[in-house]
């Protein structure tokens, strides 16, 4: 970014103000349309009907090894919904042109973007995560540890937001992106998911192990995080006009 782009950058605060009100606008958006939160709580709440019609009657023994990978297939599929829509509000009202030649940090939008998905993300996990305790008594571990149950799901909703978010921005301007989204975003959000699997897995079966995953998980996400913000920029605007304020 250019010197003088700099300079109407800072003229409108720091970085994490930035950020923040980015949020509020999309979220005064999302309470006024309410299209995002209520298909993806929706879909939710389907999934976990389907979920409990197809595997409760299973025996309790094999709760531990159903539920993770229902907790997890279940956040591939809600965050893929709201990152397809994510960018659209800008895309379809061509105010997205408008935002990246607004004295804001290119690094403000990515925040923003990743952190109105991942709440979208929480707000389904916290109906989705009870639901299946009260469907799969086998994973109860997930309620009866709560601090670690919460640290696991936004830990890995937070790897899955870094990647996505990135991703999503980079089609945000192409014709049939859903399309493209949808095909590129499975397999490169798959490793941070299957990680959450393995320690999600470890939790319910009570691994000594369980604490250093989260560990391990915190180190990927900031990983992912930092390379996401450093590439954001480029993905959205191209690597040719990346230094255009």
């Amino acid at each position: 970014m250019s010197l003088v782009g700099r300079d109407k950058t800072s003229s409108m605060g720091p970085l994490p103000r930035q950020a923040w009100l980015l949020v509020l606008h999309d979220l005064r958006q999302e309470l006024r349309e309410r299209e995002i939160v209520s298909t993806t709580v929706f879909f939710t709440l389907v999934v976990l009907v389907m979920f409990g019609l197809s595997f409760a009657s299973l025996g309790t023994a094999l709760h531990p090894l159903i539920a993770p990978g229902l907790l997890w297939l279940c956040v591939m599929f809600v965050g893929s919904m709201t990152l397809t829509r994510i960018f659209d509000r800008e895309r379809e009202a061509d105010t997205l042109r408008a935002l990246l030649v607004a004295p804001v940090e290119r690094l403000a939008i990515y925040l923003a973007k990743a952190t109105v998905t991942l709440l979208v993300l929480l707000a389904c996990m916290a109906l989705l995560v009870p639901g299946l305790v009260v469907l799969f008594p086998g994973a109860s571990a997930l309620a009866t540890n709560p601090s670690t149950t919460i640290a696991l799901v936004v830990l890995g909703c937070l790897g899955y937001v870094a990647v996505g978010t990135l991703f999503a921005a980079g089609l945000a301007t192409g014709s049939g992106k859903h399309v493209l989204l949808a095909v590129v975003l499975y397999p490169v959000t798959s490793p941070v998911l299957l990680f959450a699997l393995v320690a999600t897995r470890a939790l319910l079966e009570h691994h000594p192990r369980v604490m250093t995953y989260l560990g391990q998980m915190a180190a990927v996400d900031v990983l992912l995080l930092v390379l996401g913000a450093w590439l954001f920029e480029p993905v959205l605007v191209g690597v040719g006009r990346a230094r255009v304020p």
